[in-house]
């Protein structure tokens, strides 16, 4: 009953989605291509309120992991104005199986950057050298202290040029922003280590792991109930945060892993690593009732002509009902 109403729900918001086109998007009958900077740019402004209003409606009856499942799961292509030829796009994934950066960050500041320093520094640091691994970085420490200076507030550096901020002073700092952001970054690693491996990581690849949240980790977590892709090799990897995070003995099998990190389960009661990776990234499922944390959900908008194209990234979360952040606006013409 519960899973035919949260598919009554989807098609609702689907509906509603076309609804909003047909209505809130006609610009009359003239040619939207013919105005399409200024009219493109207030209809995006317009068209954004409309859909917080919407995500805070639809989210209401999204309480558990099933119906959160079925909300991100749900298909919706780009749907077109009849009338003026617009077109809106709008596409929604969990930011929460990914690792928050900033946290792992902040948390080895005070080890200044020592990964083995104990247990906790080596399960925070098992993320990043993880994937640096995978593309062959030879100077790994180097990336890890350029990281850390940037989300560090002090000037005092941890290895030789690793504080950007000291040569460039309109370089951020405190927290990362956003892939641009850590973009400037990968590109002083070159310039320090002149190792080209680094131009193998894009965008796609390091979001496929991470996200670029705040550092503060009690309103954070990490949902163990996700869908992983398989890395197509030999061993047929996961290819998700856990693959980057797990002791290398359970990436040799398949795993539950919501039921690996339950407090009963005989591997969480004899493997410390497990109790400290869940203590340190809060792993667990998305509970509504869990008001101290935040969800957010990634929401892509798009907006758009022939001519003109408006995207917006954003966060939403799905427990208090807002908009956490906006990430990035593009306009191409």
């Amino acid at each position: 009953m519960r899973k035919a109403i949260v598919l009554m729900m989807t098609l609702g918001f689907i509906a509603i989605i076309t609804a909003l086109v047909l209505y809130t998007l006609t610009i009359s009958q003239k040619s939207f291509d013919e105005v399409a900077v200024i009219d493109a740019q207030n209809q995006f402004s317009i068209t954004f309120k409309d859909f917080n209003y919407i995500l805070n409606s639809i989210t209401k009856d999204v309480n558990d992991s099933d119906t959160l499942n079925i909300l991100l799961s749900s298909d919706i292509p780009p749907l077109t104005e009849p009338k003026t030829g617009i077109v809106i796009g709008f596409d929604m994934s969990s930011r929460m199986k990914k690792i928050n950066l900033n946290m792992i960050l902040k948390d080895l500041i005070s080890s200044e950057g020592n990964c083995d320093q104990n247990v906790t520094t080596q399960i925070l640091c098992r993320p990043l050298k993880r994937f640096f691994e995978i593309y062959g970085l030879n100077a790994e420490q180097t990336m890890i202290d350029l990281l850390i200076d940037t989300v560090d507030k002090d000037d005092l550096e941890l290895g030789s040029e690793t504080e950007i901020a000291n040569d460039d002073i309109d370089f951020a700092q405190g927290r990362i922003y956003s892939y641009n952001h850590l973009d400037k970054i990968f590109k002083r690693y070159y310039d320090l280590s002149s190792d080209k491996n680094i131009f193998k990581i894009d965008r796609e690849k390091f979001e496929e792991f991470f996200y670029f949240g705040d550092a503060n980790k009690t309103t954070g977590m990490l949902d163990c109930k996700r869908d992983p892709m398989l890395e197509q090799t030999d061993t047929n990897k996961l290819k998700d945060a856990f693959f980057l995070l797990l002791p290398q003995q359970y990436l040799e099998e398949e795993s539950d892993i919501c039921a690996l990190f339950k407090d009963d389960s005989a591997q969480m009661q004899n493997d410390a690593q497990l109790k400290e990776i869940k203590t340190l990234f809060r792993v667990g499922e998305f509970d509504s009732n869990d008001t101290k944390s935040k969800y957010l959900i990634e929401c892509n908008l798009t907006l758009g002509t022939s001519s003109y194209e408006k995207e917006l990234v954003f966060d939403y979360d799905i427990i208090h009902k807002r908009i956490d952040r906006i990430e990035e606006s593009f306009s191409r013409q």
